[in-house]
């Protein structure tokens, strides 16, 4: 018998169909892993494993095999084992596992609706799904401006609690009040029923507050860029051709050439396919210059390269098109020359693949809060110094959720 482990698959259809030959133990279970996961990545959550020519399976690669069963499952997925070897079917009926991997569950029937609007925009697909009419309310705080001169005080400071359905960005910390924040005021993200933001006391350790019986979250804010209401639409967006990514600038405008909104919120649970960004290491208050040379190198976090590929990102902002004089000191364009006018904070989680029929934002945020762990928070921007400059963000897939702010 071979130490080894082949992995072939059919061509790709509803569903992936993949043939195993040789070991599934301990060194091979790993491999396989890794396979399974690229699979999954690219879209496959419907996957078959033919078993016929598995000659030997130890508890590792049982592991492995219970494993995806239970991430492609909570993703709606299909795993299912098939044709089993006779070593591979003794194996599974000594630990009590053969129905749960190869018996297929009654799938429910799918309630087909209006077909929802499709553009094709580059290599990128939107699929736009109408959730509401209504329009979320908007709310602008305190000054941003003052952040260049780090001239915060205690009377910019507000406190805010956010119910489910209210989301914001700017900066600010989790705390008692100004004097208790004043060593740690960053970019924070308010995403219904949770809040994350990145102290900048040098510790680089996100802090987050998820709402929890009574407990709900809150900030002290600086400034602040707040809206509330339901989502009005449901956006996916997936590349047409493989080994695609679509930056962020450009996806902004899809989503507004999707809508046909001139000023709305986005928050966007996307796989990064590298990000550029910035944040604070020190907090702009008491009249810390915190962007002159050579302090800037202390103060001011910026990503030297395109950060956190293949991770997760949870990105909200607020897009303008020609914005308003109240509204325009809030935001920066999204590339040089634009009428289009952006702010965007992303918190970074390891990757894991979501279910895309879920409509809820609220339900995969706080899936990501409860079960996963917050890697860091940026604020987006789109880096255009000749020669240094890095570019901007960019991602692989996604969802996007909309926020109608227009007038």
């Amino acid at each position: 018998m071979e130490n080894k482990l082949d992995i072939r698959k059919d061509p790709p259809g509803k569903e992936q169909r993949i043939y195993l030959e040789g070991r599934l133990d301990a060194n091979w279970a790993g491999h396989l892993d890794d396979y399974l996961n690229s699979l999954v990545r690219k879209g496959a959550h419907r996957l078959i494993l033919n078993m016929s020519g598995v000659q030997y399976m130890s508890s590792a690669g049982i592991r492995t095999l219970v494993i995806h069963f239970k991430k492609i499952k909570n993703i709606g997925g299909l795993f299912l084992l098939e044709d089993l070897s006779e070593g591979v079917a003794e194996v599974l009926e000594m630990v009590g596992m053969t129905s749960m991997l190869t018996e297929r569950e009654e799938e429910t029937p799918v309630i087909v609706k209006d077909r929802p609007n499709i553009l094709e925009r580059g290599q990128y697909r939107f699929e736009n799904e109408r959730l509401s009419n209504e329009r979320m309310t908007f709310k602008l705080t305190g000054n941003p401006a003052l952040s260049l001169t780090s001239g915060f005080t205690a009377d910019d400071n507000e406190k805010f609690r956010f119910k489910s359905n209210s989301y914001a960005l700017g900066i600010g910390a989790i705390g008692e009040g100004f004097q208790d924040c004043k060593s740690r005021f960053g970019e924070f993200l308010a995403l219904g029923d949770a809040l994350v933001y990145k102290p900048a006391d040098g510790s680089k350790v996100p802090d987050y507050i998820v709402k929890t019986g009574k407990l709900e979250p809150e900030i002290n804010a600086l400034y602040s860029l707040q809206a509330e209401g339901p989502f009005s639409n449901r956006i996916i967006f997936d590349p047409i051709a493989a080994n695609t990514s679509i930056t962020v600038s450009d996806l902004v405008t899809s989503l507004a050439a999707s809508t046909d909104l001139k000023q709305f919120l986005f928050l966007i649970i996307a796989e990064s396919d590298g990000l550029v960004g910035t944040s604070l290491n020190a907090p702009p208050v008491d009249g810390n210059p915190l962007f002159e040379f050579p302090a800037i190198r202390e103060n001011i976090h910026f990503t030297t390269e395109p950060a956190y590929p293949r991770m997760l990102s949870v990105s909200l902002g607020f897009s303008s098109l020609e914005p308003d004089e109240i509204i325009r000191p809030f935001l920066r364009p999204d590339k040089p020359g634009s009428s289009s006018f952006i702010h965007i904070h992303t918190a970074i989680f390891p990757y894991q693949s979501l279910p895309k029929n879920e409509k809820s934002a609220n339900k995969l945020v706080l899936n990501l809060f409860e079960n996963s762990h917050v890697l860091d928070v940026l604020h987006l921007i789109n880096d255009t110094r000749e020669i240094a400059g890095i570019g901007e963000s960019v991602f692989k897939q996604g969802v996007a959720w909309i926020g109608n702010l227009t007038k």
